[in-house]
């Protein structure tokens, strides 16, 4: 299974990557970023008045994919444009858009999403963090975890609990959180690989009326289309791409009976990506507008980190001895990473769980059974 970049695709991918060299290799990457939203590359879905260029969401796929293989971080457009920008692209008011919309599109400002609760784990309705009415807004207390680049960040799109309702979807509320308010508070909690999760307490933060992002009491329902907009799995199949370059290249310096005997490892490998990438962009091709297919999604999220933690598993196993010949080698370091950071696909960005129950729901032993 294969697919291929339309012209308009790849020519927005190379716009990005003459970005990319023309300030070095070696430029600081929120460099990078604030220039290709200037050119009007990092968001290029946008309407043209927030700074976009009003083009197909699957046009900024191309344009996703060639930022990962780049290895521009993911807080650029997986968490910024799409879960951060698209949900107020969507859900929104004319002011929030203006405000907010331009300077994510310009790469001026970076967003974090702060849903999950360490107590709560992957169920978002189970967050203890409240937000109490005052006579100018609310006030937001809790503590909300796994968030990536926050330091980064000077905006969020937080969750909580605006009153106890009839079942615990009923009384959740999405609010628009400037980081900088007194009351915020980050705290790095290390990986095994790669930037750290942020841990973010809210002591009393104070946001006014215009913070409320949608209908108060009713957030739940923005929360599928918000964790959607950055379920399509580009970030785990640029780096099952480059984990498996990596690899070949390390293969390559093995005897010619070592390649055969590993040759049908890689081909396997190869398939499970392309296969991955497939779904992936049917999944933004076929979208009406901003609007994709649940299903879909989960299908190319699920395959996307499958396949990255595939290509990990496999090198880790079959080229252990080749690692720790060559333990300084660049392609080396790359490996060693993605047997560290690819445990955290079954659960990072929504658990696999939920990804099968949502295709299960798409049968009809899944829909008998819920």
């Amino acid at each position: 299974m294969r697919f291929e970049l339309d012209a308009m695709q790849q020519a927005l991918a190379a716009e990005v990557s003459q970005v990319y060299e023309s300030l070095g290799r070696d430029a600081d990457p929120r460099t990078v970023i604030e220039q290709l939203g200037q050119e009007r590359l990092l968001a290029v879905h946008y309407p043209i008045r927030y700074g976009g260029r009003g083009l197909p969401l699957a046009a900024h796929a191309a344009v996703c994919e060639r930022l990962g293989e780049l290895q521009l971080p993911d807080v650029a457009h997986l968490i910024s444009v799409q879960a951060v920008g698209c949900t107020i692209l969507t859900y929104g008011t004319d002011a929030q858009k203006d405000r907010y919309l331009p300077p994510i599109a310009g790469g001026l400002l970076f967003a974090s999403i702060l849903l999950s609760e360490i107590t709560a784990g992957s169920d978002l309705a189970g967050i203890e963090t409240t937000a109490v009415a005052d006579n100018s807004g609310w006030r937001i207390s809790g503590t909300k975890a796994w968030s990536l680049h926050t330091d980064w960040s000077g905006l969020a799109l937080c969750s909580a609990r605006t009153r106890h309702g009839a079942n615990r979807q009923d009384g959740i509320s999405l609010f628009l959180i400037d980081l900088a308010t007194p009351g915020v508070r980050l705290f790095p909690v290390a990986r095994a690989s790669g930037t750290p999760y942020f841990t973010v307490t809210l002591d009393g933060v104070h946001v006014g009326e215009d913070a409320l992002l949608g209908q108060l009491h009713h957030g739940w329902a923005l929360l599928p289309a918000a964790i959607g907009f950055e379920r399509t799995g580009f970030d785990y199949l640029t780096r099952a791409t480059r984990w498996l370059q990596a690899a070949e290249t390390m293969l390559r310096r093995l005897t010619a009976a070592e390649q055969a005997e590993l040759a049908a490892g890689v081909v396997g490998c190869r398939s499970k990506i392309e296969s991955a990438r497939a779904l992936a962009y049917h999944a933004v091709n076929s979208a009406q507008g901003l609007d994709m297919d649940e299903i879909a999604m989960a299908y190319a999220k699920l395959a996307c980190g499958r396949a990255a933690q595939a290509v990990a598993r496999w090198a880790g196993r079959e080229l252990s001895a080749a690692l720790a010949a060559e333990p300084e080698a660049p392609e080396a370091a790359v490996l060693r990473a993605a047997v560290d950071e690819a445990p955290e696909f079954t659960i990072s960005g929504g658990a696999q769980e939920l990804q099968l129950d949502l295709i299960a729901s798409e049968f009809p032993i899944g829909a008998a059974v819920r």
